[in-house]
């Protein structure tokens, strides 16, 4: 039965029949899911959507039997326990990404009935974390939601629907997506929608909209002109216009230009700090040069009081010194603050000093209120579902019932008064099983039991239970947490976060110091005993911004013990602290700081290279062969980029900053690439003690199945609200100088000495056997290469003899241009065959002798790029990658656990770029890949987050000079505005076969054509820019190359109109 339901069909017969501009009117190159632009203007869009062929598979699944409904090229809705349903989508440009809105302006479908539709299952990882037995096998269980499944009503409940906004660069773009099946579950009814045109709108006019146009990039806009459909109709200008700087970028404030020497003071706990004149000299400050008045520090941008010892006679001497209150870092980065020593200009801030003359009418307090904090990070659950924003580190092992922990805390100088004292014990569920409820809880302090709980799921539960104050020990106190295992659950598993104990503490120091407050707001005289030496400080520490000095004050000398007596008035929640002098802390670390200027808005750059120190002159190297094919380059320490951006302060996001301010700010036009030099770990403060460096840190993504998961694509983020890429992204992982020596050698030899003819047109495709669509996506891949190319097949399932990792071995030491791998893996290997047998290992991979044969390897599996586990693990990709002489070029693989239906776009997108839209760069390649993905399905986020180029994003793939078009224009190419009069640069690039070459252009889309210049011998011809009659004219550039005969050999056109201008 065939049903049509239509509207404003006027606006479509309009456009059909050229009631609006002809110039408006387009036909977009259909993709293989059959959608096309109908029609597009300054106002709306419209898209056309024909489905034809379509094929019902049938699953069973514990007797009931389901349905799955396959349209050719059209990917599956994958939301676990919702309806599979075939789906398709595209991106189209726009002034603005607000006021979007879409319309059915026709549709026809069929009803078909008799219909289950299968349900997508839901994917768990196997273990905790990347220590814990972590591979890419994906539990695949099936997962049906009830409310779905059991409405009267159409699913999806939209055919159109806008998928998301963003940005690409400067560009503002929108996702439609579409849904040609809806299906009823209650009534098993199918609507299969043959046609669907949907018509687009936005509130703002595309015409006379001008967006912020530092972005522009020639390698980019390419991108820009394959992805979006609309293209065509966007006012792109060629030459960019200065953006106003982002404000909310935090910077260290900082005099880098000083003369003077700057020291970064490095601290790691909270307290006092003294700085020695030996420490500032060995640091390399010159103390007789400077005042000690003008002596400053600073912490994250605001300068702090201190006290300067012997500052009064205008000299710092040899027993001098500073004291600073520092407080350390506590979040899951870094432990380590950074406080910034400057000798120069105005005086600095000093410490307030507070008077604490006895008055002796002031009571004295027995005890205050304090709370101990018990917490140790040594397990990581990387896989805790729900996890975004919550805590990944737990103490120790997960707890197994029946079974108990038991945790000492020492409490020392407690009150034996009579109260009340509490316990706080946090834990989190790590099972979740059909039992209500899942757990049962006990906690018991000093062997009394002081709460029993019942709770539910993998959710954070809190046992916080007050006690009698006698309940505690002097000294050491047992926390014992047991799980009772009485809830019926096969499993019942809890980790237990912290501990804490609030109690009433009395006025006696602990190894000479003591952190206190006063038990109520008030005049009091403090008493604070236990002293071993009679040099006594006091500081109010209440703001560690404004910290005070108490002077004036009283020690006690008895029986070898010295105590404190001060008086003031103090207020709720003021906090001092009393130490001997000896007890002063010394810094974690002090240096020099390298002055640097990348906040200067002279910089400028194409391609940006973030490196560890330890690489800088690799780095360097790579940054000269950059330059010296025209590039700007620029080569920024990762400590530069603290410094600046973050204080000084470890932080992935300082990155961000950094590449959002060299975006916004730097003189146009924006980077375009960016390359980082060092590998990282997630492990950010290396509490598993494996001394793994994070060289040049990435930044963790919550993903759905695998939790935490590392992104280098968060770093390029750095227009629009959106997971758009804008720039280029790829990170040499090197954990030595070696092996970045080794990739940057082998990158730039891959480059200076394309593959030769006897391999440059050898692929390899290597396909898993559990699983025949991993020999279906490598068939489809081999399908997109050229006719001439030779696609090598290494189908494991094939092998009921034979070694299909030898062979792998064979074809990649013979030469292979392109190498991809389908099926599981895990972070060190691609899947298992025979059993047990890996199918391409570490040592596989090492034992390669492919000597400069260097491939580009695609990886469509789990986890072969997962760079941040700690020592000794090494993934796949940075095995591919650090090999002298051998390995690959690039590596493009998954940080995360993902689905084959989501590889299977992404790779094809991937091969499209590269010999269909003949976009040869690494970055350009995968990230317009990504992009067309995420075109297809927002359910594909994921994908584009967490896919890491493990190479340079500006190298090529080495095709031979007759892959494709050999001829190929670069400039002007489609979008550019040029103005009448003017004379532009056409640049195209050629085979060294192709010695002359013929230029034209045409004013009418390529009816007429107009002569430019003939007999050409270079790339390149400086081209005067005809007058024109109108205000604005589309044009059309054509070169044609020819060989030393005259035989026309090659032709190559702008991929589509630029404007001319009337001058």
């Amino acid at each position: 039965m065939a049903e049509i339901f239509k509207k404003d069909l006027f606006f479509i017969l309009s456009l059909i029949l050229g009631c609006c501009s002809p110039s408006l009117l387009m036909a977009g190159p259909p993709s293989g899911n059959h959608l096309k632009v109908l029609g597009s203007d300054g106002q709306a869009v419209v898209l056309e959507l024909k489905v034809g062929d379509f094929q019902t598979e049938t699953i069973e699944h514990e007797g009931q039997v389901y349905h799955r409904i396959i349209i050719p090229e059209m990917a599956q809705s994958a939301r676990a326990g919702e309806p599979q349903i075939p789906l398709c989508g595209a991106m189209i440009g726009l002034p603005s990404p607000e006021g979007v809105s879409v319309q059915i302006v026709d549709a026809s479908y069929e009803t078909l009935n008799g219909y289950r539709l299968y349900p997508a299952p839901e994917m768990i990882a196997r273990g905790d974390n990347f220590d814990d037995n972590l591979t890419g096998d994906i539990k695949q269980t099936f997962a049906l939601n009830k409310n779905i499944y059991s409405t009267n009503a159409f699913y999806p409940g939209a055919v159109v629907e806008i998928g998301y906004t963003g940005y690409m660069r400067d560009q503002p773009v929108a996702q439609v997506q579409f849904y040609p099946v809806q299906y009823n579950p209650a009534t098993s009814e199918l609507r299969l929608y043959r046609r669907i045109l949907a018509k687009i709108t936005w509130s703002a006019p595309l015409s006379g909209v001008v967006p912020k146009m530092r972005g522009v990039s020639p390698a980019y806009e390419n991108l820009l002109r394959n992805r979006i459909l609309n293209y065509d109709v966007l006012e792109r200008p060629s030459v960019g216009r200065e953006a106003p700087p982002h404000s909310d970028i935090r910077t260290k404030d900082i005099a880098t230009t000083s003369s003077t020497t700057n020291l970064k003071i490095g601290v790691t706990e909270d307290g006092i700090y003294k700085l020695t004149y030996s420490d500032l000299a060995d640091a390399g400050l010159n103390l007789n040069t400077i005042d000690p008045s003008t002596i400053k520090i600073s912490n994250q941008g605001a300068e702090i009081p201190i006290y300067v010892q012997g500052e009064d006679d205008g000299a710092f001497d040899a027993t001098d010194y500073i004291l600073f209150y520092g407080k350390a870092i506590n979040d899951i980065y870094t432990s380590k603050n950074v406080y910034w020593l400057q000798t120069d200009g105005a005086d600095g801030k000093r410490m307030n000093t507070l008077d604490g003359s006895l008055s002796g009418g002031a009571s004295v307090p027995a005890h205050f209120t304090a709370t101990l904090h018990a917490e140790e990070d040594t397990y990581y659950w990387q896989t805790i579902p729900n996890g975004s924003g919550q805590d990944h580190w737990f103490w120790g092992d997960r707890l197994s019932a029946p079974g108990s922990e038991d945790y000492s805390l020492t409490l020392n100088n407690i009150s034996t008064s009579a109260g009340t004292a509490t316990v706080h014990v946090r834990l989190q569920g790590r099972t979740d099983v059909q039992a209500n409820p899942d757990h049962h809880t006990k906690i018991y302090l000093n062997s009394v039991v002081i709460d029993d709980q019942l709770w539910n799921g993998m959710n954070i539960f809190d046992h916080e239970v007050s006690v009698p104050h006698s309940y505690l020990n002097e000294g050491v106190n047992i926390v014992r947490v047991e799980s009772v295992g009485d809830t019926g659950a096969k499993v019942d598993q809890v980790f237990v976060n912290w501990i804490e104990i609030g109690y009433f503490d009395t006025y006696v120091a602990e190894n000479n110091e003591l952190l206190f407050s006063a038990p109520t707001g008030g005049a009091f005289q403090f008493e604070v005993a236990g002293f071993s030496s009679d040099d006594i400080e006091v500081f109010d520490v209440t703001d560690p911004a404004n910290v005070g000095l108490v002077i004036n004050t009283n020690i006690l000398a008895k029986g070898g013990t010295y105590t404190l007596q001060f008086e003031d008035t103090a207020q709720a929640g003021t906090r001092y602290l009393a130490q001997t002098m000896a007890q002063s802390k010394s810094p974690a670390s002090i240096e020099v700081d390298q002055p640097s200027s990348w906040k200067s808005t002279t910089n400028g750059a194409d391609y940006i290279i973030i490196t560890h120190e330890d690489f800088y002159n690799g780095a360097q190297k790579l940054a000269l062969h950059r330059s010296n094919s025209g590039l700007r380059a620029a080569t920024v320490k990762i400590t530069d980029i603290y410094d600046e951006f973050n204080y000084g302060i470890f932080h992935p996001q300082a990155i961000r900053d950094f590449l959002l301010y060299a975006y916004n700010n730097w003189t146009a036009p924006a980077p375009t690439y960016v390359l980082l030099i060092g590998d990282a770990c997630q492990d950010y403060k290396d509490n598993l003690d494996t001394d793994t460096m994070n060289y040049v840190p990435t930044q963790l993504i919550e993903t759905d199945i695998l939790g935490e998961t590392p992104s280098d694509n968060w770093f390029v983020l750095v227009s629009g609200d959106d997971i758009l890429p804008d720039m280029f992204i790829g990170r040499l992982s090197a954990d030595t100088k070696s092996q970045a020596d080794d990739i940057v050698d082998k990158i730039i030899y891959y480059e200076q000495n394309p593959p030769k003819n006897s391999w440059n047109k050898n692929a390899l495709f290597v396909a898993d056997d559990d699983d025949s669509s991993f020999e279906e996506m490598s068939e489809q891949l081999a399908g997109l290469l050229p006719d001439d190319y030779t696609a090598n097949k290494v189908y494991v399932s094939e092998y009921t003899s034979g070694d299909p990792t030898k062979d792998i071995i064979n074809y990649i030491n013979d030469g292979s241009l392109l190498v991809n791998y389908t099926g599981h893996g895990a972070v060190e290997r691609w899947g298992l065959w025979n059993g047990s047998n890996s199918i391409l290992g570490l040592s596989d991979i090492k034992s390669l002798n492919n000597t400069r044969k260097f491939p580009v390897v695609t990886v469509a599996d789990c986890l072969n790029g997962f760079f941040t586990g700690t020592k000794p693990q090494i993934s796949v990709a940075e095995e591919f990658q650090r090999l002298r002489d051998k390995g690959a070029v690039a590596v493009w693989a998954p940080t995360a656990l993902s689905y084959t239906s989501g590889h299977q776009i992404l790779m094809s997108e991937f091969y499209k770029a590269l010999f269909q839209d003949k976009q040869y760069g690494m970055g350009a390649a995968t990230t317009a890949a990504k992009i067309a993905t995420y075109s297809q399905n927002s359910f594909w986020g994921e994908l584009v987050e967490t896919f890491v180029l493990f190479g340079d994003p500006v190298t090529e793939l080495g095709v031979s000079a007759d892959s494709g078009s050999p001829l190929s224009v670069l400039a002007p190419n489609g979008g550019e505005v040029i103005v009448s009069g003017s004379t532009f640069t056409v640049q195209w690039t050629a085979p060294d076969s192709m010695v002359k070459f013929k230029l034209r252009y045409s004013l009418d889309k390529g009816r007429s054509w107009k002569k430019i210049a003939k007999n050409v011998t270079d790339t390149s011809y400086d081209w005067d820019v005809p007058d024109i009659k109108n205000t604005r004219k589309k044009c059309l550039i054509e070169v044609t190359g020819f060989d030393e005969s005259g035989k026309k050999r090659g032709k190559d056109r702008s991929d589509s109109p630029f404007t001319i201008e009337k001058k």
